[in-house]
């Protein structure tokens, strides 16, 4: 660490402290200023705010360490999370933002009714907005104080306490202003940072064919490590892994902080746009973390922990003023991603919980003080769970397990007239009591000829999902389904079609549907365009220029389907 290091780390946190001063005032007005920006935000900036708060300091940390232990084809995991955005580009981006709500937890009181959508309303707030940003908020601590460790020479929790005290200074302070501000400035500064390293370390390790081919030569890891799919010629576990990526776990409905964002925009028009950038972005980012992954096999071939890997890089052919770059990317990223989670969560408990149940008609400032004594609370939920995690893995796993069964109803809600609070309620209770019991089971048990702690994450999902989900749908015919004047009141707002049964007369006149019979064509459209681009960065990684070609091909094809669709929603939107 240099001079200039320091003082490039120090000009960014002076940043941050004055973004939560100038917009303090401006986010005081009311929850919707403070949650929202006023529903004013520009979609480049909304679209950049995402593409910052997607990843934190976890998520390079997290990429590098898969790609050693696991290979390319664990990456999947990753890139699959863009299915349910390019879905979102053509659904959910215009149905949350015509539904007009803060949380996507008050979903459930307009599309459902009496007291099992209150129930769920407020135990969506509690699990997420408390269970799983507390989570998140302890993962990406825990990396971040890997980073510290091995570049700083300063102490690791009082480096972090620091930045998590200027962090919870401009989030809460700032509100959602201040957490789309610095989201803009650390987008550049990361991307910048974190590709300026990507070339520099594939340079200085002798060209990507000299680390192709070392990967190639260990056999602690071989060809399999760079394989971008399984072979297709026997069903085995690869294979298995990989139709779950595809099948089962990529289902949502974009909800979460995408929602909030999609949300915050000006418009129909403007959602869909921040959406669009948003998947491709998505889509093609992690290979830029993966070549460091690769480098590290190459140049550490054996670590005691696979998470030091990508700290360790930057170490090894950063100089002054890069790795303070650096250095300040990664606390950008986690500054980041910290407010989003108390903004987000704070959102929750003070909208769906205590506005919603404690306190009706309070005034707009006294829920903004509500709102920031969350933030508090959230933080130090998270800050006393870091000490019990032992990797990034772990912590991203429980969320998933969680999570994983409420994915596929999330998306038939929207479209299935006879979907009710109990079957979410059974969806979301189940993820819970799965991962409970995943957690409580022996390691050293044996099921499906695998010791319970080395069976495949992918293994443990699907089982979770296929008795959650069909345990719902049962529910779902042994329960009362919504009155029809919820499911029309709701649908007129939202207008999404689909299967709408008993209201289908009455709201068949309504223009502006967002599920129609094109829509499987412009999905496909996104999917070449966003796997596309992905796939011709990834070949071309690995040297194998044609398939790069093809990859790309594929994305022009898929680039021109989405711009028609693009312009004639841009039309249609105009005329409505």
């Amino acid at each position: 660490m240099h001079l200039i290091d320091y003082l490039i780390i120090a000009a960014y946190l002076l940043f941050a402290i004055v973004v939560g001063f100038v917009f303090s005032r401006k986010a005081s007005r009311d929850s919707e200023s403070f949650f929202l920006g006023g529903r004013t935000m520009p979609w480049w900036a909304i679209c950049l705010s995402m593409i910052a708060t997607s990843f934190a300091s976890d998520t390079p940390i997290w990429v590098s360490e898969v790609t050693r232990s696991d290979g390319l084809q664990r990456i999947w995991w990753v890139i699959v999370a863009v299915l349910p955005l390019i879905v979102g580009i053509f659904l959910f981006s215009r149905l949350w933002r015509r539904a007009e709500i803060i949380t996507d937890a008050q979903f459930y009181e307009i599309r459902y009714e009496g007291k099992p959508a209150a129930f769920l309303r407020a135990f969506r707030a509690m699990s997420s907005g408390v269970i799983m940003n507390i989570l998140t908020i302890a993962w990406v601590t825990f990396a971040m104080s890997k980073v510290i460790t091995i570049l700083t020479p300063f102490d690791q929790w009082g480096a972090i306490m620091v930045c998590v005290a200027i962090a919870l200074f401009y989030a809460t302070f700032s509100g959602f202003y201040g957490v789309v501000v610095t989201d803009v400035v650390q987008f550049f500064i990361t991307m910048g940072s974190m590709l300026a390293l990507a070339l520099i370390a594939v340079s200085r390790a002798g060209g990507m064919e000299t680390v192709l081919e070392q990967i190639r030569s260990n056999t602690d890891y071989g060809s399999d490590t760079l394989a971008l799919f399984p072979s297709f010629t026997t069903f085995n576990s690869d294979v298995f892994k990989m139709l779950v990526y595809f099948l089962l776990i990529w289902w949502g409905d974009a909800g979460g902080y995408n929602m909030q964002r999609m949300s915050a925009c000006r418009n129909e028009k403007d959602a869909i746009r921040a959406t669009l950038f948003y998947a491709i972005f998505q889509s093609c980012r992690p290979w830029l973390w993966v070549v460091v992954g690769l480098v590290s096999i190459a140049v550490f071939p054996h670590l005691e922990s696979n998470s030091d890997a990508y700290p360790m890089v930057i170490n090894e052919y950063l100089g002054p003023g890069l790795k303070g770059l650096l250095i300040t990317a990664f606390l950008a990223a986690f500054m980041s991603t910290i407010d989003t989670h108390l903004n987000w969560g704070a959102s929750y408990l003070t909208t769906d919980v205590y506005q919603r149940f404690i306190r009706k008609d309070a005034s707009q400032k006294h829920y903004v003080i509500i709102s920031r004594i969350c933030m508090v609370l959230l933080m130090l939920g998270g800050m006393l769970i870091v000490p019990m995690l032992n990797s990034v893995t772990e912590a991203m796993e429980s969320i998933a397990y969680m999570m994983i069964g409420g994915g596929i109803i999330s998306v038939l809600r929207w479209f299935w007239w006879r979907v009710n609070a109990y079957t979410e309620i059974t969806a979301f209770m189940g993820g819970l009591i799965g991962w409970l019991v995943y957690i409580s089971i022996d390691e050293q048990r044996v099921f499906f000829g695998y010791q319970w702690g080395q069976t495949p994450f992918e293994f443990k999902i699907a089982l979770l999902i296929s008795i959650v989900v069909p345990l719902s749908i049962a529910v779902t015919y042994m329960t009362k389904p919504v009155s029809n004047t919820v499911l029309e009141k709701f649908y007129r707002r939202v207008r999404p079609g689909g299967a709408w049964g008993p209201i289908k007369q009455a709201v068949s006149d309504l223009p502006g549907k967002a599920l129609g019979i094109t829509t499987f064509f412009d999905v496909v459209g996104g999917v070449l365009l966003c796997y596309g681009l992905s796939l011709t960065i990834a070949y071309a990684i690995l040297l194998r220029f044609a398939m790069s070609l093809l990859c790309f091909s594929l994305a022009v094809c898929g680039g021109i389907l989405v711009m028609r669709w693009y312009r004639s929603e841009i039309t249609r939107l105009a005329r409505s």
